[in-house]
């Protein structure tokens, strides 16, 4: 082979290497652009996901409650069929249920509590033991000065009921001289008293004791007054012997209650009522209890 093959076998040798790795580095130029645009990529949205997520939390933030994340609501647990103790020992009723819809609504655990005492409901919210009283708790001026209430969940009032064998009374009126009884520290107390004397009157922890007493049909009670479905639950899950004499002799409106000034946590009970109210699931508890919307 001649120098001057030699020469240009060589030269073309070094053109191919150098063609190479020109092809290498802009390979490599390639695939370090491409990395950096998909940093670029994943750092735009790893921030969307963080904006999202801070978004979200702003949605799903709630007020501060005295258990952090859930909602305690509480009643006597004695006021069949609103709230009460099944056979197993579940906490049910009405109330239970729209309280559980209620703190769902706000994006919190519902806590359900039975005091066991109607009367000591006020203090118990007013002393942080209870975020909010759903106890079928009637909105008067009186208790209003001591908790504040929401909107009314249920319209209700009192209804007389006697011995199935009693006759002459079916109203307000005829309640004068008769001995009546009455669940301590509620409405009906204040009502009946306006009618009978101190003497006459008899107090009970639960309307369900005070109903049974009256079906004993001893001379202990002519009458007692409660909630028109607390008196017909009782006559068709305990076969007793009493009547509804009566309408409702007035009527009342019953709501939640929270510690006086705690304007944040009732103003989202109040939304998160009107949204359940809204949607319909109120309604579809309310029948399922009661057959009807206790709120018209």
């Amino acid at each position: 082979m001649s120098k001057k093959k030699v020469f240009y076998l060589l030269l073309s040798i070094l053109f191919i290497v150098f063609l190479t790795a020109c092809g290498g580095n802009n390979e490599a130029s390639s695939n370090e652009s491409t990395d950096n645009d998909s940093n670029s990529v994943d750092a735009a949205t790893e921030e969307e996901t963080d904006t999202d997520q801070e978004a979200e939390e702003e949605e799903e933030a709630t007020v501060s409650t005295i258990e952090e994340g859930k909602l305690t609501f509480g009643s006597s647990g004695l006021f069949k069929p609103f709230n009460y103790e099944d056979l197993d020992g579940n906490m049910t009723g009405f109330e239970v249920d729209l309280g559980n819809a209620i703190a769902e609504e706000m994006g919190l655990e519902p806590n359900p509590v039975f005091t066991q005492d109607f009367g000591a409901l006020i203090e118990e919210v007013n002393s942080d033991r209870l975020d909010v009283i759903m106890g079928s708790l009637t909105i008067t001026e009186e208790r209003a000065e001591a908790v504040d209430f929401s909107d009314p969940y249920y319209l209700s009032g009192g209804v007389i009921y006697t011995h199935e064998d009693t006759e002459g009374i079916s109203t307000l009126e005829d309640l004068k001289g008769k001995n009546v009884g009455v669940v301590a520290s509620s409405t009906y107390e204040e009502i009946v008293l306006e009618y009978i004397d101190e003497e006459n009157l008899s107090t009970y922890q639960s309307d369900n004791v005070a109903l049974q007493d009256l079906a004993a049909g001893t001379d202990r009670l002519d009458a007692v007054m409660t909630d028109k479905f607390v008196g017909l639950i009782q006559i068709e899950d305990q076969d007793l012997a009493i009547k509804p004499v009566s309408d409702r002799v007035f009527d009342e409106n019953i709501g939640a209650a929270v510690k006086k000034g705690n304007q944040e946590l009732l103003d989202e009970i109040n939304r998160a009522l009107e949204a359940i109210i809204e949607n319909g699931t109120y309604e579809e508890i309310s029948n399922e209890w009661f057959g009807e919307n206790i709120l018209e």
